[in-house]
């Protein structure tokens, strides 16, 4: 594969994840889900061919070359998430709402900084 395809993740593999995949398979590779639902991991991660995990720890510790995670979890773990995934150096794409507080958005805004 050559090194310019995009290497996408998606953590939170509800409904909304099943639009992101079909997107992410179109201008990339849809490399690894997450979700802590087993069953929703298996069966978007069977879909896709791609690697599953059932934490996010697990997924950032695993998978060294993603571009991208798309953070599709519940509204109120968006900034834990979103910071956890900055901080390894990957970009984060966040559903909206992108936090629950303007306090969260803005510790999610300086972790995007302080990882350029």
């Amino acid at each position: 594969m050559p090194e310019s395809v995009l290497k996408f993740a998606i953590v939170g593999c509800g409904r909304i994840a099943q639009r992101h995949a079909e997107q992410m398979q179109r201008y990339g590779l849809l490399q690894a889900v997450c979700d802590t639902d087993q069953a929703k991991a298996n069966a978007l991660g069977s879909k896709y061919n791609c690697d599953i995990y059932y934490a996010l720890e697990e997924l950032l510790a695993n998978e060294k070359s993603l571009d991208v995670v798309a953070v599709c979890t519940p509204n109120g773990l968006h900034a834990a998430h979103s910071i956890a995934i900055l901080n390894t150096g990957i970009h984060v794409l966040c559903e909206k709402p992108m936090a629950i507080t303007s306090e969260d958005c803005n510790n999610m805004i300086a972790a995007a900084e302080a990882n350029k």
